[in-house]
């Protein structure tokens, strides 16, 4: 069974949320969800290696907001969107 994007998001959004990575989280949550890691992919949608992102083999882009320190399932508008934040920003 492959998890969604939105699975694979509250898994790592629930492992960041812990006080200290457990092993019961890390094999049970975090390995598994990074099982649908492209790893080709989010490299190719990352050119400026921002590693804010992460592309799964269904083509999902989980996206990573520094303002609300959470991982959610982005559209590539939403993507870019950030990208522009960011480059205005500096």
């Amino acid at each position: 069974m492959t998890a969604t994007a939105h699975e694979v998001a509250e898994k790592l959004n629930r492992a960041f949320d812990e006080p200290s990575m457990t092993m019961a989280i890390l094999l049970g949550d975090v390995i598994p969800a990074l099982a649908e890691f492209d790893q080709e992919a989010t490299t190719a949608a990352d050119p400026d290696s921002y590693r804010d992102r992460i592309v799964l083999f269904d083509g999902s882009i989980i996206l990573y907001d520094s303002r609300t320190e959470r991982w959610a399932v982005s559209s590539a508008e939403e993507v870019a969107a950030s990208d522009e934040r960011r480059v205005t920003s500096h």
